[in-house]
């Protein structure tokens, strides 16, 4: 198998020639003017580069395999508990498998807190939130569960970054910021010029995302019906808050720095180009400056409709017909449709990333569950207050590995 330096190599290539193959159809102001007959060849070669994207992802997961197996082997220094590499989301049934054998393996403290023996209850969900939950498939229907689900739409993004975790407040690392490379050929008994690099700490503090309601003491009951409630009501708006965040939070105390806001992050505007061909600018910044290997696009609904909806001099959609069930990719790419690029949520901005080698989400906990009536006059009301939070922060170890699209 190739090596993942090999393979980035190459995929640099075949983008970049790629690229060069599609300037061909460009008329004489610089619009986009494909034949028909060449749809299937844009597509073949899309899928090239898409197939070979994903070759690069793999080698990239066997080498750190490799790393971390060495690490794990070697006779100094202390054992560090390996970091779960982000995966596939969970599916709706492996979420409810695991909510529920949570809810159940808590059963005596939630028993406790009704009976009064107990002033709070405290338990961890044994999962990370990388899946959009809905009530929708949680609860009986005879019961009309499926009324709770939550309509929420942002484009999840935390599974294209790196996982990490800290039990700290806060997290130090050094970012590169001189990196001047005099390697050279020499002569014999001659001296190369010396390379030069230096580095800054960043310290990125961990901070806090939390969401609640207030419900009956009589809910607690029942409960299928809590659990809907956090699925439906709180986790899903708490995860799409921490997405945002991860993409374009702003750093002011308490909200941490997503990757796209980051001094270093390069911008290429979209100015008289296309769509296409902006992303690929884009992308090349990224190989380039970044010296990175992009890995994600993430763009919002809108952009993206109007990039789907590109046709041909012949009336053809480049990216395929209506009825054809297109990947969500774009130059070997995968495309997330998410409105968090901007804090705003407005479109016109999309943003491409080494997100799964330059970026990492370090969380402190998982997603806490907290029930309690020490809030307001809740106890004398029968009321209790159901909190979810979660803490984390958000790494960027390379801030020109990633590239905002502008003027979309």
């Amino acid at each position: 198998m190739a090596t993942s330096k090999d393979l980035g190599v190459k995929l640099a290539g075949e983008r970049q020639a790629f690229a060069l193959w599609f300037d061909g159809f460009k008329n004489a102001e610089g619009q986009l003017d494909m034949p028909a007959e060449k749809i299937d060849e844009f597509h073949t070669r899309n899928d090239a580069v898409s197939g070979l994207q994903k070759s690069y992802q793999d080698a990239l997961v066997v080498d750190k395999s490799a790393a971390d197996n060495a690490l794990a082997n070697a006779p100094q220094g202390r054992p560090v508990e390996p970091v779960k590499d982000s995966g596939p989301a969970e599916t709706k049934e492996q979420v409810q498998r695991q909510l529920k054998r949570a809810f159940d393996d808590s059963a005596p403290l939630i028993q406790a807190y009704k009976d009064g023996r107990s002033s709070s209850a405290v338990f961890h969900l044994p999962m990370s939130l990388k899946t959009l939950m809905t009530t929708a498939d949680m609860a009986p229907h005879a019961t009309r569960m499926g009324a709770f689900g939550s309509a929420l739409y942002y484009g999840n993004v935390e599974d294209l970054f790196m996982s990490g975790k800290s039990d700290s407040k806060s997290i130090d690392y050094y970012v590169q910021t001189t990196d001047t490379d005099n390697t050279a050929a020499v002569a014999e008994g001659s001296a190369p010029t010396d390379s030069a690099f230096s580095y800054t700490l960043v310290t990125d503090p961990i901070e806090t995302v939390s969401d609640w309601i207030p419900v009956t003491r009589e809910s607690l009951d029942d409960n299928a019906y809590m659990m809907s409630r956090i699925q439906g009501l709180l986790a899903a708006r708490l995860q799409k808050k921490s997405s945002q965040i991860m993409l374009s939070g702003t750093g002011v105390t308490p909200i941490p720095t997503g990757v796209a806001v980051r001094t270093g992050v390069q911008t290429q505007a979209k100015g008289a180009d296309n769509a296409f061909d902006a992303i690929h600018k884009g992308i090349t910044l990224v190989e380039v400056t970044g010296e990175s290997i992009a890995d994600a696009l993430c763009i919002h609904p809108t952009d993206w409709q109007n990039i789907r909806l590109t046709r041909t001099a012949d009336g053809l959609y480049i990216l395929g017909n209506p009825s054809d069930e297109v990947a969500l990719n774009l130059w070997g790419l995968p495309v997330r449709k998410t409105i968090g690029v901007v804090a705003a949520g407005t479109a016109g901005t999309a943003l491409v990333g080494a997100f799964s080698t330059q970026a990492e989400i370090v969380n402190r906990s998982g997603l806490t569950v907290e029930i309690s009536t020490e809030h307001s006059t809740f106890a004398t009301e029968r009321k209790v207050a159901i909190i979810l939070s979660r803490r984390f922060a958000v790494a960027g170890y390379r801030p020109n590995a990633f590239a905002k699209v502008t003027g979309l």
